[in-house]
């Protein structure tokens, strides 16, 4: 095992700003990795914030720059010793680790922690359980913020529960993982993974691919090419500009897209799904349990449509038309056509629309919403 590092440290006191006696200790370190662990870098934190950037270097660098505050300066000072670094540079298993021994750290204040003598909050981190506290006079507050530059066609891994992850002009194999805080990355390319309890997700300029996992964080997605795929719990889907193709699958969160080319498949249990000024979209896909589904644009590149809401309405509007046949059937909600020139014939089970040669075929199915549907004459 080889590892380089390189340190300074500076300790001071914070100002008024603070509580009466409080004290701050910080230090600096940094490690060089060797060029082969761009095949593969994991990073674990519990508390702070890290940015990904790129790199000029083979390998991997990152610097440390941790934070104790306390009520003494002595404390302050003890504690930021016993913060474990631990690394492992051996080529495609390079690891790093911010390990915090319960022993000494049994119990860290951080904003969103417990807070009240009822309420308790224990986090796993590397094997420790530590008990967070929203309380800044029942714990010390610790943070290790931390800078990874990465080469090109790098392969990293970051687990961050509490604080942003942010990424800069990354390229390779990403994957961000936290709890609360912000995940993002911009100017990227490659395979972006990202994997949130309560966070919002925010991707801009991405090329490649795109994989987004949240509890009830949002995902806002802008000017990728990207192929995505997005699934929250409660969360929103939010996808502006670019082009690929979109998976979304929402529980009760809605799907949102505007100015996007390509495929479109949006699956939500109560959440709307809402498209607007789209072009070359050759496939459409949406179900929703009680959500509506509105699509506007041009679909005149439209080869594959299949939309089923239980008892959503759906507004399909385009300002050309496809060669498509579509099949259109409601419980109990109305259906009104506006497509000069199209053939419509009825049926006991539905209704017909074929526009142009109808060479494709699409199926538009709702329980007790209405359907309406705009295909003007070219």
């Amino acid at each position: 095992m080889t590892t380089i590092f390189r340190a300074t440290a500076a300790l001071a006191l914070l100002g008024a700003s603070l509580p009466a006696l409080a004290a701050s200790a910080t230090a600096t370190r940094a490690w060089d990795f060797k060029p082969e662990s761009s095949a593969g870098l994991t990073v674990r934190n519990l508390i702070g914030d890290i940015r990904v950037e790129r790199g000029d270097t083979p390998g991997f660098r990152i610097t440390a720059n941790a934070t104790v505050e306390t009520d003494s300066q002595a404390e302050a000072e003890r504690l930021l010793g016993l913060i474990d670094y631990r690394t492992s540079d051996v080529g495609a298993g390079s690891r790093f680790d911010v390990h915090l021994a319960r022993e000494h750290f049994p119990k860290l204040y951080h904003e969103k922690g417990a807070r009240g003598w009822y309420a308790s909050s224990y986090v796993e981190h590397l094997g420790e359980r530590i008990k967070v506290v929203g309380n800044r006079n029942e714990a010390p507050m610790l943070r290790v913020d931390l800078v990874i530059r990465a080469p090109a066609g790098a392969k990293l891994e970051v687990k961050n529960m509490f604080g942003d992850e942010v990424a800069e002009g990354f390229s390779g194999t990403l994957r961000l993982d936290g709890g609360s805080g912000l995940l993002s990355s911009t100017g990227g390319e490659g395979r972006a993974e990202f994997d949130s309890g309560s966070g919002t997700v925010a991707v801009n300029r991405h090329s490649g691919s795109v994989y987004a996992d949240t509890g009830s964080g949002t995902v806002k997605i802008t000017d990728c090419d990207c192929e995505i795929k997005a699934d929250t719990g409660s969360g929103n889907v939010e996808l502006q500009g670019g082009k690929g193709s979109l998976a979304a699958d929402t529980g009760s969160g809605s799907v949102q897209v505007e100015g996007f080319a390509g495929t479109l498949s949006a699956d939500t249990g109560s959440g709307s799904v809402q498209v607007r000024g789209v072009t070359d979209v050759t496939a459409l896909y949406m179900d929703t349990g009680s959500g509506s589904v509105t699509v506007e644009g041009d679909l005149s590149a439209l080869s594959k449509l299949d939309i089923d809401t239980g008892s959503g309405s759906v507004r399909l509007m385009s300002s050309a038309q496809p060669s498509i046949e579509l099949r259109i059937d409601t419980g109990s909600g109305g259906i009104d056509i506006d497509a000069p020139g199209a053939t419509i014939r009825e049926t006991d089970d539905a209704t017909f629309v074929k526009l142009k040669e109808g060479l494709a075929r699409g199926s538009i199915e709702t329980g007790s919403g209405s359907v309406r549907v705009s295909f003007p004459q070219d």
